[in-house]
């Protein structure tokens, strides 16, 4: 199933720029109003001092085609649904981590929301600094009475996902994905990805890397090129701004990349036929109207493809080529098996680290 090369060419090379750029910005708190000061106040008419504060913390940019950004937009939907005044900070290196924390916790916001599984540790240790501010971590090892809860992505599901169908496409039967930092959820994903390519074949040849960042490019770009020398056709990338790099090794190599975390299509048309869709955006958004809604509860809240967070992207091409009608179907019965608990039952599908 051989692909011709159909890229903006020009759009990649964009993206690279800003990728690379990215990597060495420092931590930047950004609020709504900076972002458009010429907004004019809600039409709630409550002042600014009136208004809850919540605040953003990613490991990557807005703008990184991947969990950042849907991360971000969850986050501007809330902001725009409940009136509450935002801010965000991206980028944000480990080291930097307590530090940007404790700015907004000593700065009035009631409510910090952090957005991957990088987060844990400082989630931990702030929670019970400041008992009297929620904290909402996406995607973390644990929860914490009184203040912190812990919304939980299966990544599981969503890299099985991606892995079945990447063997589906694959025409040397070898696959890989690329990862950002370990953590288990991180590697729930890789595990995830190669269960779903071997249900598909058993015989597939499966690659799993980590590249340690979420914002290097060149190590994205680095992994992608040495799973392609070893035969890798079809890659994924779950490793945020990383993204540019894995599509930039696919497309001067006509390989493909199934897309991850957000439909990715539009980055690479021809070279992304499909996407396994982890709306943390959704994920973002829940907690923080658990929070609204006074329903929030310091507990893991697992949430997956019966929750409508992980789900299919729309069919695209393989090159110029519609995908295949009964690969489209076999996805579709993946996902159903998946959301009846069928291929969990049957031992297709493994349970996560958090379910052992």
């Amino acid at each position: 199933m051989k692909k011709t090369k159909k890229l903006g060419l020009v759009f990649l090379a964009v993206i690279l720029a800003i990728s690379v750029i990215s990597c060495g910005k420092p931590p930047e708190q950004r609020s709504s109003e900076e972002e458009a000061a010429e907004s004019s106040e809600r039409a709630s008419g409550e002042g600014l001092e009136e208004r809850m504060k919540v605040a953003l913390l990613l490991t990557a940019t807005i703008d990184d085609e991947g969990w950042s950004q849907t991360s971000y937009r969850g986050f501007k939907r809330a902001e725009e649904d409940f009136g509450f005044k935002g801010a965000y900070t991206e980028s944000i290196a480990l080291p930097d981590q307590e530090a940007v924390v404790r700015n907004y916790a000593t700065s009035g916001y009631e409510v910090i929301v952090l957005s991957s599984a990088d987060f844990t540790d400082v989630a931990l240790n702030m929670a019970e600094k400041f008992p009297d501010i929620k904290f909402i971590l996406i995607n973390g090892h644990a929860a914490q009475e009184p203040n912190l809860a812990n919304y939980r992505p299966l990544t599981i599901e969503c890299g099985f996902i991606a892995g079945a169908f990447s063997a589906m496409v694959s025409e040397n039967g070898a696959v890989g994905i690329v990862n950002g930092q370990k953590f288990p959820p991180v590697e729930d994903a890789g595990r995830g990805f190669e269960a779903g390519a071997k249900y598909i074949n058993p015989n597939t040849e499966v690659r799993v890397a980590y590249t340690d960042s979420w914002t290097d490019v060149q190590k994205a770009n680095e992994a992608a090129l040495s799973m392609i020398e070893s035969g890798v056709d079809v890659l994924a990338s779950n490793c945020s701004n990383g993204v540019a790099g894995v599509l930039d090794a696919a497309v001067k190599n006509d390989a493909l990349v199934t897309g991850y975390i957000g439909d990715q299509y539009e980055m690479a048309p021809g070279t992304v036929p499909f996407s396994a869709i982890q709306d943390i955006g959704m994920v973002v958004y829940s907690g923080i109207r658990d929070v609204v809604n006074d329903n929030f509860k310091p507990k893991l809240v697992p949430v997956g493809v019966k929750e409508g967070v992980i789900r299919l992207s729309d069919f695209y091409t393989i090159g110029d080529e519609p995908v295949p009608a009964e690969i489209q179907e076999k996805m579709n019965e993946i996902y159903q098996g998946i959301k009846d608990g069928s291929l969990k039952t049957a031992g297709h599908l493994p349970k996560s680290v958090f379910e052992e």
